[in-house]
């Protein structure tokens, strides 16, 4: 089997509803959503420690071939993303038109959709959940 890179992002306690919206966003299917609470006998990953039984302990979205993870972790270990983006090639203009637009509500837009000289579109954004989107268009 060909290595495969995935993102996982860790959340403070709200990854089941990113997930739930990402789902709907990216038309993906969540394909796992495991709880804390909801997998009793299973040991947490080494390093690891308890949080509330409500937390996600882990979530996989599928969303075509690519597979986003997530998961919660507690508060006193919880630090917003950064140093990175999740990048998103979308087909076409149109189709990075309506993802950036979902994901900019309620999030920050950083740098905005725009004609670029290597690209139809590209724009950066945080997301309501703080992920850090970069969209491109890779035609028009």
């Amino acid at each position: 089997m060909p290595l495969k890179v995935m993102a996982q992002l860790a959340f403070d306690g709200d990854c089941r509803q990113a997930f739930e919206w990402y789902a709907e966003v990216f038309d993906g299917e969540i394909a796992v959503m495991n709880s804390l609470g909801g997998t009793p006998g299973v040991p947490l990953p080494p390093g690891s420690k308890s949080a509330a039984p409500e937390y996600i302990r882990y979530a996989e979205v599928r969303l075509g071939d690519s597979v986003l993870l997530g998961n919660d972790v507690p508060a006193d270990e919880f630090r917003p993303m950064q140093g990175f983006n999740v990048a998103l090639h979308a087909r076409s203009v149109t189709e990075a038109t309506r993802l950036f637009e979902a994901l900019a509500e309620g999030g920050r837009v950083q740098a905005p959709l725009t004609r670029m000289p290597w690209a139809p579109r590209f724009g950066q954004l945080v997301d309501r959940y703080g992920t850090p989107w970069l969209i491109l268009a890779l035609d028009e």
